[in-house]
């Protein structure tokens, strides 16, 4: 599965859960699983380390990438050991550079109308208009990474270009923070690669069918009591929907909730084969493509879980690896990235909550 492909049905298993929280009163099913890495670089990869990363930004993005790589923790257990660069054992480096642009443009300025005189009710006579002058402050950070083996082999890379953008005006108490605009896109990108070498657990609620069409009017009493039955006892509400399923295995409400349940219990096969009943009795309906494309993502989360599961257990049953020392890594080779064709001013180092230099004000025109 592509990155892209992950991101979309990573995006529609969240989208359930969006939707039962729009829809106060609807009937759930509460389903839990874990949503797959967008790579499989971290599953039979436990002890990392970060290398010195070039760039301006490098060592800020360095620290990132530890802080949220040696956080992870999936079934309670820690999935990465992050050690210091050169330290025996390591199974993987990250490598590359984080290099960071800004820009500050003055834009049109921001005319605000108060009262200046009032009558003797209160009421205002006479206005003034202040303009006060506004700049937007731009900023573009540029992340290239690459997970390597001992082999040299590239396990894993993520580049981007994250870019934030802020307008300031002259009648605000401070400007805007070099140092805070940098570190949301530092973070936004580190919470990408871990999201993308290491499974996350959900847990969310996701939504049954009510329609009764096609139901004979005892049953449909019966399907009522399974609808109020999700609130209370999930399992018996399961078992009222399967009773019904044998004799309206084409009610495509009936065969949904079934299908539903066989996710809930982490049946995936099953969820899947009875979907597709789902979708054949009322075809291309969106509810049942998200909830077969949330199985695939459940079902590879597990399968993750499963390999990772097998290659501890085999590490731990084998000798200790023997290791070349560190300097076997092969060296950084990253190319620049093509900076913006706008004109633009180097990022200066900076503190975090150091503001922008006024100097860099550029004036159009001169």
């Amino acid at each position: 599965m592509t990155q892209t492909a992950f991101r979309k049905t990573a995006g529609l298993a969240m989208a359930g859960a969006m939707i039962t929280g729009a829809a106060v009163h609807a009937e759930t099913l509460k389903i839990e699983g874990h949503l797959p890495a967008a790579s499989d670089a971290g599953v039979e990869h436990q002890i990392i380390a970060i290398d010195d990363l070039n760039g301006a930004q490098g060592a800020k993005l360095g620290f990132e990438l530890k802080t949220a790589l040696e956080r992870i923790r999936v079934d309670g257990d820690l999935w990465f050991d992050v050690a210091a660069f050169g330290s025996p054992g390591v199974e993987a480096v990250i490598q590359g550079s984080g290099d960071l642009q800004s820009s500050v443009t003055d834009v049109d300025p921001k005319q605000v109308r108060t009262c200046e005189t009032k009558d003797a009710e209160e009421n205002c006579i006479k206005y003034k208009t202040t303009a006060y002058d506004c700049s937007r402050y731009e900023m573009s950070f540029f992340p290239d990474i690459e997970l390597v083996a001992r082999s040299g082999e590239v396990l894993y890379s993520a580049r981007d270009t994250l870019k934030s953008s802020t307008l300031y005006c002259t009648d605000e108490a401070e400007r805007p923070s070099h140092g805070a605009m940098a570190n949301v896109l530092i973070q936004q990108f580190s919470d990408r690669v871990r999201d993308e070498l290491a499974p996350r657990y959900l847990r969310a609620d996701y939504r049954v069918l009510e329609r009764r069409k096609g139901l004979s009017e005892p049953d449909r009493d019966a399907f009522k009591q399974a609808l109020r039955l999700t609130k209370s006892n999930e399992d018996a509400a399961c078992d009222a929907f399967r009773a019904l399923d044998e004799k309206y295995p084409r009610q495509a409400s009936v065969v949904f909730n079934v299908a539903l349940c066989f996710e809930r219990a982490g049946e995936y096969g099953m969820a899947r084969e009875t979907y597709q009943r789902a979708l054949n009795a009322e075809p291309n309906k969106p509810m049942t493509l998200e909830a077969m494309a949330r199985v695939d993502n459940w079902e590879r989360g597990e399968d993750q879980l499963n390999r990772r599961a097998a290659f501890l257990a085999a590490a731990n049953s084998a000798p200790p690896a023997q290791f070349p020392p560190p300097q076997t890594f092969p060296p950084q080779t990253f190319p620049p990235q093509t900076p913006p064709t706008q004109p633009v001013q180097p990022a200066e180092p900076s503190q975090p909550g150091e503001s922008f230099r006024p100097q860099t004000i550029e004036r159009p025109g001169q």
